[in-house]
């Protein structure tokens, strides 16, 4: 039997919504990584593309409605046991999040993105975000 880690990648899709200067985040609630930050996403299902995932899963997890605009990041991370593809959409959207999975959400500033424990597969992306709402 082979080691998971050593399969191909599970792709996901992860949604960055911006509004005013700020950006979505909400928390794991549930699993080894439960408490901490990320951003709406997960898993990509078959016949489906990343925006379509991202707009999906924001339906999902927050009751809330996204307009994909355009792939921003992407990037590989190997977790112990299981490896991921993780696209990162831009996305707009119309309302405001209502959690359906007991995680707590907000819309979070450059400075706060800073201090949020994030997984680590989002760290390349919030840096990159933090540069981009200061700028």
């Amino acid at each position: 039997m082979s080691d998971p880690a050593e399969r191909s990648a599970r792709p996901i899709a992860a949604a960055v919504v911006l509004r005013a200067g700020r950006v979505l985040v909400q928390t794991r609630a549930a699993g080894p990584w439960a408490g901490f930050w990320e951003f709406p996403g997960g898993g990509i299902e078959p016949g489906e593309d990343a925006a379509a995932a991202a707009v999906r899963e924001c339906r999902e997890e927050l009751a809330l409605e996204v307009r994909a605009l355009h792939p921003l990041h992407a990037l590989e991370w190997a977790y112990p046991g299981r490896r991921v593809h993780v696209t990162f959409v831009l996305c707009e959207a119309q309302g405001e999040p209502l959690p359906t999975e007991g995680q707590q959400v907000r819309w979070a500033s450059a400075d706060e993105l800073s201090d949020l424990a994030f997984l680590p597969a989002n760290a390349e992306l919030v840096g990159l975000l933090v540069e981009r709402l200061r700028g």
